[in-house]
């Protein structure tokens, strides 16, 4: 196992116009411009220090670049939540958050084992994750336009709003035909889709979404991918004390997207709609047990995707242990 103490690795604090980059523990920092001259500088400048590891917080199109442009280079990727950086930092006493300080933070930790590379998305996915997230926001916004138009007492104002509601659906629709070629034009990702759809109360719009924002699902443990979805409860336990547990964290597109698929499943799915009514005559509470159905649901799809089947009613027999099959042969 290599040493990663014994490495220098590049903590980078990604912005909009610059790049803050510091160095562990060669104590060196520098700033280059978030462009293509500034990011190939730094990638040579790394290269000419030996930094085989780069450390920096997704910043969505801010990273995407320099993500490409040091893994190209050879340099090994670590994607860290702005989240848990930060509380690393406190825990350091570094209270303080400047470019400069997150940049050395972040260098820091990832000195730390257990640290996970992350490759760059490629360029399909991209595609389709930029695809999901308009469409997202044409939704929201005829919500928010619904909403509006109930507040509304001119004339006028109603006339501009229900014009906009009017063209809304047009141009989803148009966006749900786009997503689905992007999907179509993939082969991995059309098999991916083709997995997803066959689970009852799983639709066009979850799927386009797990297949954007959740591409590790398929190579996670049950509890990765639960957590992954903040479906997980965490245990808040102290001594003698057990606090109730909660679900937080995760990401928060492919989980609305997977409640809306819970909302169907208990309605048009047997076994998730037996588990939900269970659940509620146990006692619990509604959202509580839809959490119950989401994390049952990506669990469900996490191996189906590891296995490459569809969803069947009855799941296939186990196969044999190779014992088995040498005695029975």
């Amino acid at each position: 196992m290599t040493d990663r103490s014994l490495q220098a690795v590049a903590g980078i604090d990604v912005g909009k116009q610059w790049l803050d980059v510091h160095i562990d523990p060669l104590d060196r920092a520098r700033r280059f411009e978030n462009t293509q001259l500034g990011r190939r500088a730094l990638c040579k400048w790394l290269h000419g220090l030996g930094v085989r590891r780069a450390v920096f917080e997704p910043t969505g199109r801010y990273h995407r670049r320099l993500h490409q442009c040091l893994a190209a280079g050879g340099c090994e990727t670590v994607l860290v939540q702005p989240a848990r950086a930060r509380r690393f930092a406190q825990a350091f006493g570094k209270l303080a958050k400047t470019d400069r300080v997150d940049a050395a933070m972040l260098a820091r930790l990832g000195r730390l084992d257990g640290m996970e590379a992350t490759s760059p998305t490629a360029e399909s996915l991209r595609q389709l994750k930029d695809l999901v997230l308009i469409r997202r926001r044409f939704v929201d916004e005829r919500a928010d336009l619904g909403k509006l138009a109930s507040e509304l007492e001119s004339r006028a104002g109603l006339r501009q709003v229900r014009l906009q509601l009017r063209c809304l659906p047009t141009r989803v629709a148009a966006l749900d035909r786009e997503i689905l070629a992007a999907i179509e034009a993939d082969e991995g990702l059309a098999r991916r889709a083709e997995i997803l759809r066959s689970i009852p109360g799983v639709g066009p719009a979850t799927v386009a979404s797990l297949i954007a924002n959740m591409p590790e699902l398929g190579s996670l443990d049950r509890r990765a991918a639960a957590a992954l979805l903040a479906t997980a409860p965490w245990a808040n336990d102290s001594g003698k004390h057990q606090g109730r547990r909660h679900v937080r964290g995760g990401r928060a597109a492919p989980r609305r997207a997977m409640y809306m698929a819970a909302l169907a499943a208990i309605r048009f799915n047997p076994p998730q709609r037996d588990f939900y009514r269970g659940l509620r005559e146990a006692g619990k509470d509604h959202n509580v047990a839809l959490v119950a159905v989401m994390r049952k649901l990506v669990i469900l799809a996490n191996v189906l995707l590891q296995q490459d089947r569809l969803w069947l009613p009855q799941p296939p027999p186990a196969p044999k242990a190779a014992e088995e099959l040498e005695c029975t042969a």
